[in-house]
């Protein structure tokens, strides 16, 4: 028995499923401003505890310590938004530090008078505004360093959440650009097929023409037409549902029923609650065409080809086997890698849409050859499953 599982790399993207969810850009800011608010609320709950403790009650000193945290939790923001509008950057390192060092100073010095004036207006006294600027001058000569340090800390925090934003944007453009990539090789893929496609089905109208079998080379273009048209309806669809994917092997398979006549004998086995399942276009055809032109057309007797589709739990499986001789390749050389142009494609455009989580089996066993194809399932919000059952023919 042979068995083909390729070997895949991680899924660049397929319709979004999948693939990781990306945290939304502004969450980490949201959670950053949540903990800066926290902070300066129970630093101003502990300088109030601490004075109930100490029964100093709420005192001129503490009135001015409160006052000077809120000031500082309004001013965060507007220090956050100065480290992403100048930031410090390996080009220009000096000028901005010396830009932050004057906005630093020229705010703890306006931090330093403002305090104690809105503690003095709080608190109603009557001591005059010189007195109370000299002491706030004289707290600044005290306290400068450290409130130097707060302001470095929260700049510093600025330009954290910065650099997370330019990270950010950077893996949002990395993924684009990977999900680009994998849409384009698919897309080449899907292309690749179709005219691959078209070939053999107009060979097999030129074999009607050959063999005078005028007539049916008539139908054979008509249905041709057909299965063109609905081509063009999904070529631009990166899904479609298993009852589209199933009309377009149906319209192949009558194509070949054409030309091969009574030495193709085809069975349907498709369950009926399935029809709405979603799948990558242009998926069961190549199957089909690969079991007909690798299997069945080989042997002069012709043969049986079974197309099934069933669901297995969460999976899609989706099946084609024929009594042909099998690939000449993999009977000479025991590979798995055989079938040709479609079946190699299928191997890679489920690679690329689902990574690991598919499977693509081929096997030659009891003079059948199987490709079985298994994919996540799902249907549309807005689908609902047919009340018909499966085909037969």
């Amino acid at each position: 028995m042979l068995t083909a599982s390729p070997s895949t790399p991680a899924p660049l993207g397929h319709l979004g499923r999948g693939s990781p969810r990306a945290t939304e850009p502004s969450s980490y800011r949201v959670a950053a401003g949540w903990v800066i608010v926290a902070l300066w609320i129970a630093a101003i709950v502990y300088v109030v505890a601490l004075s109930a403790v100490t029964r100093d009650g709420l005192g001129a000193s503490v009135v001015q310590q409160v006052a000077l945290l809120l000031i500082w939790g309004i001013a965060t923001p507007a220090i956050i938004w100065s480290a992403e509008r100048l930031p410090i950057e390996r080009a220009r390192w000096l000028p901005r530090v010396l830009v932050h060092g004057a906005i630093a100073t020229t705010f703890i010095v306006g931090l330093n008078i403002a305090g104690p004036t809105l503690a003095w207006i709080v608190l109603g006294r009557p001591t005059p505004y010189g007195a109370v600027w000299r002491a706030g001058i004289g707290q600044l000569v005290q306290v400068f360093h450290l409130a130097l340090i707060v302001y470095a800390f929260i700049l510093g925090a600025g330009h954290y959440l910065r650099t997370l934003d330019v990270r950010r944007r950077e893996q949002l453009r990395v993924e684009r650009l990977r999900g680009d990539l994998a849409s384009a090789q698919l897309r080449a893929l899907t292309l690749q097929l179709q005219p691959h496609f078209l070939f053999n089905a107009l060979n097999a109208v030129g074999a009607l023409i050959v063999t005078e079998r005028n007539r049916e080379a008539f139908e054979v273009v008509g249905r041709l037409g057909e299965l063109l048209r609905a081509l063009l309806a999904i070529e631009q669809r990166e899904e479609v549902s298993l009852r589209e994917e199933l009309e377009l092997a149906q319209a192949y398979v009558g194509i070949e029923q054409a030309r091969l006549g009574e030495r193709l004998a085809v069975t349907w086995e498709v369950a009926g609650d399935i029809a709405s399942a979603q799948l990558p276009p242009m998926l069961l055809q190549p199957l089909v065409e690969n079991a007909v032109r690798h299997g069945v057309a080989r042997s002069p007797a012709g043969g049986r080809l079974v197309i099934a589709a069933t669901r297995a739990a969460t999976r899609l499986v989706l099946e084609v086997r024929d009594d042909g001789p099998g690939p000449a390749a993999a009977s000479r050389q025991g590979s798995d890698r055989m079938g040709g142009l479609g079946l190699d494609n299928t191997r890679r455009r489920l690679a690329h849409l689902y990574g690991e989580d598919h499977a693509l089996h081929l096997t030659r066993d009891a003079g059948w050859t199987r490709v079985r194809v298994e994919l996540p399932y799902h249907v549309l919000a807005s689908a609902t499953a047919p009340a018909d059952g499966g085909v037969a023919a």
